[in-house]
């Protein structure tokens, strides 16, 4: 009951807070008809920012491992690339990575499809921490399970393959979870190549209707629709990870 009463004061906080700046900033009373009236773009843009985030991240599950393999072969060549690819990625803002994706790398092999630059570059993208994950799993598990696979005749694929990956896919779902919802903020940056995401098709209607804080709060009411749920997943998710252990 306390924690309950607590969290409904500090919701009505934020909400007096948050709605007292709406109403010095707003002059004139909301309306969100247009929006409405806009609802399949808005819908559609909704589910492409979902459909763009899903591919993304099963495609840096792939890229991610690929990565993480690299960096553990033995050929310098292949672990110098993963390196430098994660380096690249850790030190470049997404923003500047799509516009560089869209204008002049997908321009020099004349790939038009906004979507697809746009899957490809969030999948390269989030799979450099994606292969962070990975490393982290993988590490965390015991050496009496590599030394027991090695004294029972497995080779290195079936060690992972039955011992090591069941294991760490288990530990990474809460990570991956977050990861998720990362994706589905950073996907926002794709509307910058006027990829038809969410954010685009909001500041499409906005650029209409001049209706900027109610469109505002439709983007922000949006994206909380799909990252609450997510975050909450994680919370449980991390609880069972760290009950089993």
């Amino acid at each position: 009951m306390k924690k309950t009463l607590s969290f409904i004061v500090a919701l009505i906080i934020y909400v007096v807070f948050f709605g007292y700046v709406i109403y010095k900033f707003n002059a004139r009373p909301l309306a969100f008809d247009d929006f409405f009236y806009y609802k399949t773009v808005i819908l559609k843009g909704w589910l492409n920012t979902i459909l763009i985030s899903l591919l993304s991240i099963f495609l840096s599950l792939f890229i991610g491992l690929i990565l993480y393999l690299m960096e553990e072969s033995r050929f310098k060549v292949l672990f110098y690339m993963s390196e430098i690819h994660k380096t690249i990625i850790f030190g470049t803002p997404l923003l500047v990575i799509a516009i560089i994706a869209y204008y002049y790398i997908g321009n020099a092999f004349n790939v038009d499809s906004k979507f697809f630059v746009g899957v490809i570059t969030l999948g390269f993208y989030i799979a450099a921490y994606v292969s962070d994950i990975y490393k982290g799993a993988i590490e965390s598990i015991h050496q009496n399970q590599w030394q027991a696979a090695k004294m029972f005749g497995f080779t290195k694929y079936q060690t992972y393959r039955y011992i090591i990956f069941p294991q760490v896919f288990k530990s990474i779902l809460p990570p991956l979870a977050g990861q998720f919802a990362l994706t589905i903020k950073g996907s926002a940056l794709l509307s910058y190549m006027s990829t038809s995401e969410y954010l685009h098709s909001i500041n499409k209607i906005m650029t209409i209707n001049f209706r900027y804080t109610e469109g505002f709060i439709v983007i922000i009411f949006g994206y909380w629709i799909i990252t609450v749920p997510l975050i909450l997943l994680v919370r449980k998710l991390e609880k069972a990870v760290n009950y089993k252990v």
